[in-house]
């Protein structure tokens, strides 16, 4: 991250300090004299970040000659950086504008301290005293001055925002972590797990052998608290991963806290990397690949719940400005694709920055000095629509927001709570803390944790296999998971009150053999695979009321019909209360063979049967759901499972069975339908227990002729 950013408070913008020539005024100084050396040394401990000894410094200048303009910008520029109340700053500002003579209140020293000052009355949360200011700058600084009319410009609009938030209020309970997991020194970026309740942050406290910086601060380390019984225990060095003497923050970690992203700069300037726990401690950091990291700066990344996609932000050319929001989804073989840009809609001229899409795999949280922000980084949420576009972003408001920058904001499960760091609260430890975020007007959207486990008979490698996730209220695909390499296991995060199918994937049939590239799998990827099971989510698994994670085998249900009847009419539709009672079953798809068969090869006898329907008991109207079919290749077969399967017709061949298939789902039914060995049937079959549909409708003498649809 960049360290302005990580100050104690808010710092005046870095390019305003280049934007116009700082304070060159005529006061006469000897250029050997003691009080040049000591200008141009707090000038040096400013550059390095040591505000507290460049005001020691400036201080005794001051006592020199108070009248000393520089001296007097400077000191404004130190203390709102370092104070917790910027009164002092905004003090210094004042008195250096009250020293410039009448009429050269827009001369180049005067739009310093103006500037200066209406940046702090903001901080202070006086929008209406700044934008005055603001508004006298924008009438008064010369037209050829393009950069500074756009800050202002900008400055503007952020003043008109912070009044409106100022005076519509988030309510919020706001709780520090308290002194086990915050420290006298910053302390920031928090990121959770859900299933181990851990926590993990970056601070600047000491560790052993660390070396205080210029700016009375330690190299930033990675840190972590676990939650027992429901409080959090005092924090621990999570571990080094580099040079004691060197940066090291925590960016995200995934869901299931097997894989941990680090911001570090290296020689390439600021990148990405990543490390797996591989059950005792975390491995050595990885380097992201190119081009997720580049020649320009990558600061901060996460992954999605399903662990598909990253989001990254990047300065690199092509962007819109600043620090962009990048996305990049794995391949069917694990491998990163190319980054895609979020678009206008999410970035804008200015930095956007920590990207963090909630468990929902669809709501976006970022930060933003650009839409409707307050002048610096603000929390925004987006919301990804069904076209993949996304919505427009909306402020969380204040206090969550602030003329402060504000960022790592990172959302539990239910989105109604969060943690992240701040250091404007009266009950702060010392630099910033971390916070817990209650908002007292819940959000929408109920989700249960449900955990799976990918067992194989060894020959298939966990780590490439795909767990393919759709709601089939919209058979929207909303999950794309991938298990942990090492155990096999996966968290999926999925809305209540759906019922979706988990289809467990490995290879491309589509994929030729020569394309991949991967070391000791030319085999495998002819060994494709599909598993298909079914999953029901009642709003009783919401996670925020049960903070129970659901095992996967115990909420399965089988298929082959699901609840599809929604244009027949309402007796029809209970066959969908009596499909809810199906029980757990594994449905394995046969698979066609990848090479083309030469045209004289005579194919097997084998016999595939397409099962459409298998019911514990019979359905008084399920007439109504075959009613789009042909009545003469429907036959039933009660078998000694206890259930009545019924099949549409008997093929010849796998080919024949899907063409069939396909042509009955054309109807917008039937999605469920699978294609099965023939034998399996005869097998489970009571031996004078089957008959044809036919045979059905005229011993039950059902009046097809008369449903009413």
């Amino acid at each position: 991250m960049k360290e302005i950013k990580l100050s104690k408070r808010l710092a005046i913008i870095i390019f305003l300090l280049s934007l116009v020539p700082f304070i060159a005024i005529g006061q006469k100084r000897d250029s050997f004299s003691s009080e040049k050396k000591a200008f141009n040394k707090s000038l040096n401990l400013i550059e390095k970040g040591n505000y507290h000894l460049a005001i020691n410094k400036l201080n005794w200048l001051l006592d020199k000659d108070s009248t000393n303009l520089d001296v007097l910008y400077y000191l404004g520029y130190c203390y709102l950086n370092t104070s917790d109340v910027p009164d002092t700053a905004a003090l210094y500002f004042k008195k250096g504008l009250d020293l410039i003579e009448p009429g050269k209140e827009y001369s180049d020293i005067g739009i310093d301290f103006k500037v200066a000052l209406a940046e702090t009355d903001l901080v202070l949360l006086k929008p209406d005293e700044a934008l005055e200011i603001y508004k006298g700058l924008q009438k008064n600084v010369p037209k050829s001055d393009k950069e500074l009319h756009k800050l202002v410009e900008h400055k503007i609009v952020a003043c008109q925002n912070a009044i409106i938030y100022l005076q519509n209020k988030v309510e919020i309970a706001v709780n520090n972590l308290g002194p086990k997991v915050n420290s006298p020194y910053d302390d920031h970026s928090p990121v959770l797990t859900i299933k181990r309740n851990l926590l993990i942050f970056t601070s600047r406290r000491p560790t052993k052998n660390s070396t205080m910086l210029n700016d009375g601060q330690y190299p930033e380390k990675i840190f972590y608290s676990e939650k027992v019984d429901g409080k959090w225990t005092k924090a621990k060095l999570l571990q080094t991963f580099y040079n004691k003497h060197k940066h090291e923050s925590a960016s995200s970690v995934s869901y299931d806290g097997s894989e941990l992203y680090i911001f570090h700069n290296d020689y390439d300037g600021k990148s990405i990397y990543a490390s797996r726990f591989n059950g005792k401690t975390w491995d050595e950091p990885q380097k992201l690949p190119y081009p997720i990291n580049s020649k320009a700066d990558e600061t901060h990344a996460s992954l999605s719940a399903d662990k598909s996609t990253l989001f990254f932000t990047s300065n690199r050319e092509g962007g819109f400005g600043g620090m962009d929001i990048y996305m990049v989804k794995r391949d069917a073989n694990g491998q990163w694709g190319k980054p895609r840009n979020l678009g206008d809609k999410i970035n804008t001229p200015y930095d956007e920055e920590t990207p963090i899409l909630h468990a929902d795999g669809k709501t976006l949280y970022f930060s933003s000095e650009g839409h409707n922000s307050l002048g610096r980084l603000d929390v925004f949420y987006s919301v990804m629509n069904a076209d993949s576009s996304w919505s427009d972003p909306v402020n969380l408001g204040y206090p969550i927001n602030t003329p402060d920058d504000e960022f790592f904001f990172v959302p539990t499960v239910s989105k109604n709570e969060a943690y992240y760091a701040s250091s404007r609260f009266g009950d702060n430890e010392g630099g910033a803390d971390i916070y817990h975020v209650k908002f007292k007007k819940d959000f929408a959207g109920d989700l249960a944790v449900v955990e799976g486990v990918i067992k194989t008979d060894g020959d298939v490698p966990v780590g490439k296999i795909r767990i393919l996730v759709t709601n089939l209220s919209n058979h929207r695909l909303v999950g794309d998971y991938r298990p942990d390499p090492r155990t096999g296991s996966y968290l999926m995060f999925l809305e209540t009150g759906n019922l979706y199918e988990i289809r467990q994937v490995f290879g491309d049939k589509s994929e030729k053999v020569e394309h991949l590239d991967i070391p000791g799998e030319k085999q495998l990827a002819q060994k494709h695979f599909e598993k298909i099971e079914y999953l029901d989510v009642p709003k009783e698994m919401n996670y925020t009321k049960t903070k129970n994670i659901v095992l996967f085998q115990e909420v399965t249900i089988t298929p082959p019909l699901l609840p599809a009847l929604s244009k027949i009419d309402q007796e029809s539709k209970k066959i969908e209360k009596q499909l809810a009672q199906v029980k757990v079953k594994e449905i394995i798809l046969p698979e066609e063979e990848i090479t083309e068969e030469p045209e004289d090869v005579v194919e097997p006898n084998y016999q595939y049967a397409l099962q459409i329907l298998a019911l514990k008991r019979k359905p008084l109207f399920v007439y109504l759901y075959f009613r789009d079919l042909d009545f003469s290749k429907i036959k039933s077969y009660k078998c000694s499972d206890g259930y009545t399967r019924y099949i549409y017709g008997v093929y010849g061949g796998f080919k024949a069975a899907q063409g069939e298939r396909t042509d009955i789902q054309q109807t917008g039914r039937f999605q469920d339908a699978f294609i099965r060995d023939f034998s399996d049937i005869e097998n489970l079959a009571i031996p004078g227990e089957s008959q044809t549909y036919e045979e059905q409708i005229t011993e039950n003498s059902y009046p097809v002729e008369e449903a009413k649809l």
